[in-house]
């Protein structure tokens, strides 16, 4: 009796685009991405340091995915320890150190 032959392939899995089954976070936003909508998977070993799958919106990990953009964006706006009130907090927080 014959068997197969058994084929290794050296080749490194490439991510696809597909339409999402089930909801889940983004890998470079962090926004759910729900059922129904259109994203990339990443199969395990396609991105350096990852051994499980991720979906990311399309051209997200690429920097071209203008919802991930949105989204970071948002999140900096919330986050903006950085802009408004910078000196006066910076002024408050020497007046501590220095006993004023």
């Amino acid at each position: 009796m014959a068997y197969p032959r058994k084929f290794n392939r050296n080749r490194r899995p490439e991510p696809r685009t597909i339409s999402v089954k089930y909801a889940a976070k983004c890998l470079c936003c962090g926004a759910m991405i729900q059922a129904g909508e259109v994203a990339t998977y990443y199969p395990p070993s396609t991105i350096a340091g990852r051994t499980t799958y991720g979906i990311a919106h399309v051209g997200g990990l690429d920097g071209s995915s203008a919802r991930c953009t949105a989204v970071l964006r948002e999140q900096m706006a919330v986050n903006d320890y950085a802009g408004d009130g910078l000196d006066a907090r910076y002024e408050d927080q020497c007046s501590d150190v220095c006993g004023r």
